[in-house]
């Protein structure tokens, strides 16, 4: 079965459609993340290992895909974030929270949104809310363009590396990659937790705050 599963991962490494695969994942992630783009973007630098695909290739895919789709996120937060935020109630969690953030983009937004692109639980909350705040669209477009070229490829070479340790086993350097994905998610998860759990935005120092 592992020899399958190789023999599988193998023709796709070798088609062209998987730099497309990579960045629509990407694309995709930055506002609808349903399959976290970094478990694709690490097996693709895994398979980059072998030679096929190109590793510049897969790390410019993935870094155009996350540029993309950051900006359709910063835009849906433009058009629909200000009337959701007036819509939030003083005192609510949702309101702290969504004033932390914009109140820290102010403050240092150049770093948020670069390592907010690094942590997958909070990089859609932060473009999101960038866009709502009305952070200067060409300040948040020169530091994304920063965060997800660091993004893809920090995360092709961690990949290719792993890929590259095990050559002469790929099953176990499949199985070193899938374990980078399931580390990923676990810190997507964990990121998610924090961001929800209650207190984890500053506490009730918002309460004070009058209805507008």
């Amino acid at each position: 079965m592992t020899d399958d599963v190789l023999d599988l991962a193998g023709g796709l490494a070798g088609s062209p459609w998987l730099y497309l695969v990579v960045f629509l994942c990407a694309l995709l992630d930055g506002f609808l993340p349903l399959l976290p783009s970094e478990g694709v973007l690490l097996l693709a630098g895994a398979f980059a290992a072998t030679g096929r695909p190109d590793i510049v290739l897969v790390a410019l895919a993935a870094a155009s895909g996350a540029l993309a789709g950051d900006h359709i996120c910063y835009l849906i937060g433009r058009r629909l974030g200000p009337p959701v935020l007036r819509r939030l109630r003083p005192g609510t969690k949702r309101h702290t929270a969504a004033r932390w953030l914009s109140e820290l983009l102010g403050r240092r937004g150049g770093v948020i949104v670069v390592v907010g692109r690094f942590l997958p639980g909070m990089r859609s909350i932060t473009t999101l809310t960038a866009g709502a705040t009305a952070y200067p669209l060409r300040a948040f477009a020169l530091f994304d363009a920063v965060g997800a070229l660091m993004w893809g490829v920090s995360g092709a070479l961690l990949g290719y590396f792993a890929g590259a340790a095990f050559q002469d086993s790929p099953a176990k350097g499949l199985l070193v990659a899938l374990a980078l994905v399931a580390v990923v998610i676990t810190i997507g998860e964990v990121a998610r937790y924090a961001q929800r759990r209650p207190g984890a935005s500053g506490g009730g120092d918002d309460r004070a705050v009058p209805e507008d």
